[in-house]
């Protein structure tokens, strides 16, 4: 079986593990989304699993047209990316973003080795 992650999984992702490390963290560059997802494909495919990462700039408009009540673009400290809004906590992006994935992208998402280039391992 082929997984397809999107932008929206990654950074959901990306925000839940940063957050239950540290609940002030809201903000993840898109430089630090690509070394995550990247790591997170290696993870799968070292499972034997086929995944494929999908951050054209049109899903990344996308992100922020459909979910448009969680995320906005910013910048911080001279990298863009994306910013869970103040009103939205790890318990909303739980609920929204993680239910539906397989437990083996679940598991390489929450991976030590890919959660350590997110800063928070």
């Amino acid at each position: 079986m082929d997984f397809y992650i999107g932008i929206e999984d990654l950074a959901a992702n990306a925000l839940i593990e940063m957050m239950s490390k540290n609940d002030t963290k809201r903000f993840v560059s898109y430089r630090k989304l690509e070394e995550y997802g990247a790591k997170v494909i290696q993870i799968l495919e070292h499972m034997g699993k086929k995944a494929i990462l999908i951050l054209s700039r049109n899903n990344t408009e996308a992100l922020f047209r459909n979910y448009s009540e969680f995320f906005i673009e910013k910048e911080e400290n001279g990298y863009k990316g994306i910013y869970l809004k103040d009103e939205k906590s790890i318990d909303n992006l739980i609920e929204k973003f993680t239910g539906y994935l397989s437990t083996d992208v679940l598991l390489a998402l929450a991976d030590k080795s890919s959660v350590k280039i997110l800063g928070v391992a």
